[in-house]
């Protein structure tokens, strides 16, 4: 089966260049000029990926930079560029260069929140590839809001090319292509060729998965086959388009070829996950040619690349992948096991394709053993993701599946009504390799069930399951490099030896022993042997670090150099698990946790400065497993080690001889430590508290203990700063967001108040009529009565007041039928707008009654309305925002889109859209929006009316509302001049959250 895989995890992004007055290029004043390189992108902007010699380069400038500005740029510059190459020395250049920032005296504070917004963001690519989605969402929003805040397009575009990599491990299709749209309209913005071309290979990668024929006729003459030489990130992102296609058409010689390609120059853009995902499918076009030689060899190439990254999504992928190539080598036991561990590495990701491929796989191998039960669960779950990530070609393997499974659960009807629908998916894509699949198993369900109708266009002589096989190898032999599998051949060979005919079953048995022959060739078994042993190696691996690590914790102080190595490259480890984390509780206890590793200790606490900077609160201590209680220490305190520690901002070490027996510091409660281990936590020149750790003996520590502890100072100090920044973001996000639902809430309840006053004065006009009129009334009616009174009533006045009293009752009701409209119509969409249930509505009427509330506005500005809708259009849907949805739209036409000339006019036009989804078009005359404003029209507080008491909030609810409770889809379309148009599409009916 295939292993193709949904676009990639590299985003494509670029270094929008360095701000004016930090050029990376002018030497710091007390420091030697550095070099102009040409070519290395240390002039000018940076590179969109970095290529090997700009790495080597900025290294280098690094080693003799010390000027704190210069330090910053050239650490982003190396964050940027290593970001894939490798993440973790990324993420400690991330975290050094935001050290640095408060020091970075000469900028500017837009030059500062430039460099602030790149550095969050190549922590929120980390924390993506790390499977820290939560982590990574936070981090890539207040990027992309501060590049948006300053104005820097590039930045921005960068940040949705992220936000396209985040989308696509968590399995969100609409919103990765959305991502890369918008990021190529900011790149076209900025004029940056080289990115928009980028941008534009990955919108055509997407739109292979909805229709691969319409992305080669739309995208096929805009990337051109074969290399492109502009870069190397460029070539690799054409050809994993261009592989695609290919993959999709069932033509794997040219798909692997194209992949092999793009693999390569991945590697030389430092695309690595682009290049793991292409080395995979690599080894997916040769499983589908059955040259499992080479598949093995892709599969290794890949799983090496994934295993040096520690990304979950990739490692799991190519677990997923060798755990498929096992159970076709009939190896299940083993085969389950890694497909088992490749769905935790994936579990972070929620209901992505890579999720839905190994539940295709674990399918295939519960059918393999005879477990049908088991196996249809696992390709329901397979339907459900694919359907959610609106994926036909997963969607055939899943009703595939099913097909087979229902066959062997003796479930016909169902069988042959899977079957039917993969059919017809399948011939819509022109997909010829997996309509193989799906022939084989309507054979098989035929075979089973022989009394089923025959298919069309069976041959004289011809059996149900041999004609249908023999189109599925007829298929087969199409497909240029493709081997026949054994077991269709196999099967070919049962159903004429069925029939009687000896010697076609024999023909066919004998084709597959020979292809079977090259499955089970001795090179494969060979390859199989190694990297079985490969993996018990790893294993054998990881069981030594993990002894070598208590060696380490109970060495002697004499330790050999081989020992202190061992030593080092632990710590090393260790500190990268500390600042790992954004957490301070969590950065506590890894401290104490590591620290009980390499050092004996009775005690072990942790001092933080205080917010005024003139004490120290014990923040975390334990003494023999048992906490200490919270004390603080003034810095000012003369006799305090730990306050003495911090002043001096110099590392400790105290020793007491055995006649002391108390010190004046001493925490109540608490033993005598007879040797202390003291140091600083400093980042930089900021104090942030003191570590220490303590022993009851003698003598305890020594210079091993000293620089062991010296480390994990350090490496704490860097934690504890992150997790406090981390910290003072999330709070400001929270404010925002809080104040943001504040505003939102206070736009809705004027939107309702402007409603509520427009309909009152539109009531007050008929009832005012209509008082009038039977004030007129009741004077007439006095004049009669008192003429008859009088016995002076003739008739001619009598027949003038009939008149009268006719044409007035007519006005009359005419006049309280009209208020009485407008309040039916009132009380029901305010009553929806003060409430979210759930109520199925006439769409066109509705529609109708909420243009009725709007009435006042839309007569005063002199704007025509037009409904154009469906009868009895009805949907289940919430009615109340729905209206407020309407209303927001019609008002922004009428503030935003209309000038004084000409005639306004707006329609709005309700279709069916198939059985489940309804339309709704509102489309105005007026002067439409430029790209820029469209670009931005859904951003919240964004608006061209500012100075007009315009909010930026309508078309954010607008956008959130649809996309949100209502589960639908708003499109925007304006040409300038000429108008605009919001295409909102919803379900028929509305799902229960």
């Amino acid at each position: 089966m295939a292993d193709e895989t949904s676009g990639t995890d590299q985003q494509v992004t670029g270094f929008d260049g360095l701000p004016a007055g930090l050029d990376i290029d002018a030497a710091p004043p007390d420091a030697p000029a550095c070099p102009t390189l040409p070519g290395s992108g240390l002039v000018g902007p940076l590179d969109l990926y970095g290529l090997a010699e700009q790495v080597l380069a900025a290294e280098h400038h690094l080693a003799q930079a010390h000027d704190p500005v210069h330090r910053l740029l050239l650490l982003t510059t190396l964050a940027w560029y290593n970001r894939q190459r490798d993440t973790r020395a990324a993420l400690d250049m991330a975290t050094e260069a935001m050290g640095l920032l408060p020091h970075a005296t000469g900028a500017s504070e837009r030059e500062l929140r430039r460099l602030t917004a790149r550095l969050l963001l190549i922590k929120a690519e980390a924390k993506a590839l790390f499977a820290e989605l939560d982590q990574a969402g936070g981090l890539l929003e207040s990027a992309k809001q501060t590049f948006r805040q300053i104005g820097d397009l590039l930045g921005e575009g960068d940040a949705f090319m992220t936000e396209a990599l985040l989308a696509l491990d968590l399995g969100q299709q609409r919103r990765r292509a959305q991502a890369h749209r918008m990021a190529h309209a900011l790149y076209l913005r900025a004029g940056d060729t080289q990115r928009q071309q980028i941008a534009q290979a990955w919108i055509a990668r997407d739109t292979v998965f909805v229709d691969a024929a319409a992305a080669e006729r739309h995208w096929g003459p805009l990337l051109p086959e074969g290399p492109l030489l502009e870069h190397p990130g460029l070539d690799a992102v054409a050809a994993y388009f261009h592989g695609g296609l290919r993959f999709a058409r069932g033509d794997f010689m040219k798909a692997l070829r194209h992949y092999q390609r793009g693999c390569d120059q991945a590697v030389l853009a430092g695309q690595m996950r682009l290049a793991v995902m292409l080395a995979g499918n690599v080894g997916a076009a040769h499983a589908n040619l059955n040259d499992y030689v080479s598949e093995f060899l892709w599969r290794e190439r890949a799983h090496g690349m994934a295993r040096g990254t520690g990304w979950p999504a990739a490692v799991g992928q190519c677990l997923r992948s060798m755990g498929d190539t096992l159970r076709r080598l009939k190896q299940s036991g083993r085969a389950r096991h890694l497909l088992l561990e490749a769905q935790e590495w994936l579990a972070p990701f929620g209901r992505s394709r890579n999720q839905a491929i190994a539940c295709q796989y674990l399918g295939d191998l519960e059918m393999d053993v005879g477990n049908p039960t088991a196996a249809l669960r696992w390709f329901d779950d397979l339907l459900d993701i694919a359907v959610d990530l609106e994926q036909s070609d997963l969607q055939v393997e899943a009703e595939t599946g099913r097909a087979r499974a229902l066959s062997a659960l003796v479930r016909r009807d169902e069988a042959m009504a899977a079957a039917g629908r993969a059919l017809s998916l399948v011939r819509s894509r022109t997909d010829h390799w997996r309509e193989i699949d799906v022939l084989r198993a309507l054979a098989d369900i035929h075979r089973r069930f022989p009394d089923l109708p025959p298919p069309a266009g069976m041959a004289p002589g011809e059996t149900p399951v041999i004609h249908l096989l023999l189109r599925a190898l007829s298929l087969a032999e199409s497909i240029q490099g493709y081997t026949a599998p054994a077991d269709l051949l196999a099967a070919l060979g049962e159903a004429y030896e069925v029939v009687g005919d000896i010697a076609r079953a024999l023909h066919w048995e004998r084709r597959a022993g020979q292809a079977r022959g090259v499955i089970h060739s001795r090179e494969v078994s060979d390859r199989l042997l190694a990297m079985q042993a490969g993996f018990e190696t790893e294993r054998l691996k990881a069981e030594g670090d993990y002894h070598r690590q208590i060696a380490a914790a109970e060495a002697s102080r004499a330790a050999a150099l081989s020992e202190a190595t061992q030593t080092l490259e632990l710590l090393g480890r260790i500190g990268q698990q500390i600042t790992a984390t954004l957490d301070a509780e969590a950065v506590f206890h890894g401290l104490h946790r590591h620290a009980g590793t390499l050092l004996e200790f009775d005690g072990f606490s942790l001092y933080l400065l205080d917010a005024a900077g003139d004490g120290l609160d014990l923040r975390y201590g334990v003494e023999a497993g048992r906490p200490l209680p919270m004390v603080r220490r003034l810095l000012s305190d003369p006799v305090s080690l730990v306050a003495r520690c911090a002043r001096d901002r110099q590392e400790m070490l105290i020793l007491r001889g055995p006649s002391e027996q108390t010190a004046p510091s001493h925490i109540p409660g608490t033993r005598f430590m007879r040797t202390l281990l003291l140091s600083p936590l400093l980042v930089g020149s900021r104090l942030l508290g003191v570590m220490t750790a303590q022993s009851a003996r003698e003598n305890a520590y020594g210079e091993r203990e000293k620089l062991i502890f010296r480390t994990l100072s350090a490496y704490g100090a860097i934690a504890l700063s992150n997790a406090a920044a981390y910290a003072r973001v999330d709070s400001t996000l929270s404010e925002l967001r809080s104040t943001q639902n504040r505003l939102v809430q206070q736009e809705k309840l004027a939107s309702l108040g402007q409603l509520v006053a427009g309909v009152a004065h539109e009531i007050n006009t008929p009832l005012g009529v209509a008082f009038t009129m039977a004030t007129h009334l009741q004077s007439e009616r006095d004049d009669i009565a008192r003429a008859f009174g009088t016995a002076q009533l003739k008739r001619a006045a009598l027949d003038q007041f009939l008149d009268k009293m006719d044409e007035g009752l007519r006005i009359l009701t005419g006049n309280l039928e009209r208020a009485a409209d407008l309040v039916r119509s009132f009380k029901q969409v305010s009553a929806d707008r003060s409430s979210e249930a759930v109520r199925t509505v006439d769409l066109t009427a509705y529609v109708g009654d909420v243009l009725k509330s709007l009435d006042p506005m839309l007569r005063q500005r002199r704007v025509a309305v037009a409904v154009d809708g469906t009868a009895e259009l009805h949907v289940t849907t919430l009615p109340g925002l729905l209206a407020q949805v309407v209303s927001n739209l019609v008002q922004n036409a009428v503030v935003h889109g209309f000038t004084d000339d000409g005639k306004p006019e707006i329609l709005i036009a309700t279709r069916r859209l198939g059985a489940d989804r309804v339309s709704i078009a509102i489309t105005d005359n007026g002067c439409g929006m430029s790209p820029d404003v469209q670009a931005k029209a859904f951003d919240p507080f964004f608006t061209t009316k500012r100075d007009s008491g315009g909010t930026g909030l309508g078309l954010h609810i607008v956008h959130n509302l649809v996309t949100g409770p209502l589960q639908g889809d708003i499109d925007l379309a304006s040409v300038p001049g000429h108008g605009t148009r919001f295409l909102i599409t919803l379900p028929v009916e509305v799902q229960a959250p």
